[in-house]
């Protein structure tokens, strides 16, 4: 240790050694405030986060008004008006929320304007609990000062995660900044902070609390953020942010589905075929599709974004390209039902009904398991591998039929190893670690096995949960549910067979 460097007949009894010689950051017994900020924060809710590689952004001459609005929004010009503190974009599901997000935080990344991001979604990021955390732990890698006060009132109040969400913001996020404006350190105002799919985090009740949190914190002029949301209009999210001492301070914005966005569609469509016309070595001069088949799809897409994108996916993957866009564009003359999204679910049923019907059972299983309990009870966190087991199948045979829903799922295979050093310190006993470390261990080792399989967009799950939408193919059906459970009990009798136990004498 440095402080000991030259030292002779030292003798230490008790106490903790604290060595600040290289910072500013305490270790206390093996751990710093920041270490636990980090175990209590979700790495995967950033924007550029490894976890989000596949996730949407706007492709390039896309949304181009929306992106600048915002991006004025946070940073408005000199000597203009001071925007609202706060902003709420609002649409359906489809129409590019998140494209949008992520791709204004890559711009004001590039602006120095960033301050965090937490992008919400059903893919093992929707917890409630880990929304400050996250934004906390960005905040402190930005901002050096803070990050001491940070670490300093963490290991102050190691169980300070344990507490509502209202006294983590102001002991962690209001009191701080408040202390380094008194000490003329502070950052600056406008630095923005964007937090995407609030609709997808776990229950309602946190969903409000957030959005009032938040809205305390603009109307008092307690910190130097503004915050951007995006979300779905569901009536308590719209019920808050339009209560009166909250709407004077918001910027709201509709996403509506309009056809207003049929030439940016068009745009990703015809970029995405000469994509997969790159990808097969097939000459891009090629009239191959025709103008009328992208017409075809972009109706179809009326105004969804994420048609488009499963479309292109859809005919991008299959052996025929032709005979794929083929059945793509047949799906707009098939549109019944009562769905606001009638182009979508006539595709989705498309690609249900296109699975051979031996491989139909093991595909409504996996659906199912990934729908359980309202959420995607894998997403990020449950291995392939035990996915597979859970459905009686090898992994290869698993993957094959993974294969079928290659539109809408998504297998993310894991190179990087696994290094146990992140969660503490490797020379205590595992059983000395705390119960946030051993439920982290045991998630990112589970998320290791085989990769980690979740749908591409939440539309698809929406799909599958209403019965008037996906028919015969709905998994929360009384029917599936019950053949589900019949299932599960035939793997237990299978796997407690190859089961042995032995008697007490015996070795």
């Amino acid at each position: 240790m440095p402080f000991l460097t030259g030292s002779q007949n030292t003798t230490i009894n008790g106490g903790n050694l604290v060595d600040q010689s290289t910072n500013n950051i305490s270790v206390t017994n093996g751990q710093t405030g920041i270490d636990i900020l980090l175990e209590a924060s979700n790495r995967n809710a950033a924007h550029d986060s490894a976890a989000r590689e596949y996730d949407p952004r706007c492709h390039p001459g896309t949304r181009e008004q929306h992106i600048e609005d915002i991006v004025y929004w946070a940073v408005p010009a000199s000597g203009a008006d001071v925007p609202l503190p706060l902003f709420w974009m609002k649409g359906l599901a489809g129409v590019g929320k998140s494209a949008i997000a992520q791709t204004c935080a890559e711009r004001l990344k590039e602006l120095g304007k960033l301050g965090a991001t937490f992008f919400f979604s059903l893919n093992g990021r929707e917890k409630a609990a880990e929304f400050i955390p996250t934004i906390v732990y960005q905040l402190s890698t930005k901002f050096p000062d803070y990050r001491d006060l940070v670490d300093q009132r963490i290991r102050h109040d190691k169980a300070i995660f344990d507490k509502i969400m209202d006294t983590q913001f102001e002991v962690l996020i209001v009191e701080p900044f408040q202390e380094l404006e008194r000490a003329g350190k502070g950052i600056g105002k406008r630095i923005a902070i964007i937090v995407d799919g609030l609709d997808e985090c776990d229950s309602a009740d946190a969903q409000c609390k957030i959005i009032e949190i938040i809205a305390a914190t603009a109307r008092n002029g307690t910190t130097p953020f503004c915050w951007a949301f995006f979300s779905r209009p569901e009536p308590h999210i719209d019920s808050s942010f339009t209560r009166p001492d909250v709407a004077q301070f918001t910027c709201t914005t509709l996403l509506p589905i309009s056809n207003d966005t049929d030439s940016d569609i068009e745009l990703y469509l015809r970029d995405g075929f000469l994509n997969i016309l790159r990808r097969r070595n097939i000459p891009t001069n090629s009239p191959w599709p025709s103008g009328n088949d992208i017409q075809a799809l972009v109706k179809a897409s009326n105004g969804l974004f994420i048609y488009a994108a499963t479309a292109l996916r859809v005919v991008g993957d299959a052996g025929s390209l032709e005979e794929a866009l083929r059945a793509v564009c047949a799906t707009s003359s098939n549109l019944t039902g009562n769905s606001p999204f009638p182009g979508l679910d006539a595709f989705y049923m498309v690609i249900m009904q296109r699975i051979p019907p031996d491989v139909l059972p093991n595909i409504l299983r996996l659906c199912r398991l990934l729908c359980s309990d309202g959420s995607y009870a894998g997403g990020h966190q449950i291995g392939v591998i035990l996915y597979s087991n859970e459905l009686g199948l090898s992994e290869i045979e698993f993957r094959a039929v993974c294969n079928h829903l290659s539109a809408v799922l998504h297998i993310r295979d894991h190179s990087d190893s696994f290094d146990s050093t992140q969660f503490g310190d490797t020379h205590r006993p595992f059983k000395h670690a705390n119960t946030a470390t051993i439920e982290e261990l045991r998630t990112h080792i589970v998320s290791k096995l085989g990769g980690s399989i979740y749908f591409y967009h939440k539309s698809f799950f929406d799909f599958l949960c209403d019965p008037t939408r996906s028919g015969p193919f709905c998994v929360a059906s009384s029917p599936m549910r019950n053949t589900y459970y019949k299932h599960c009990l035939e793997v237990l009798v299978k796997y407690e067979k190859s089961y042995s136990f032995r008697g007490s004498g015996e070795v």
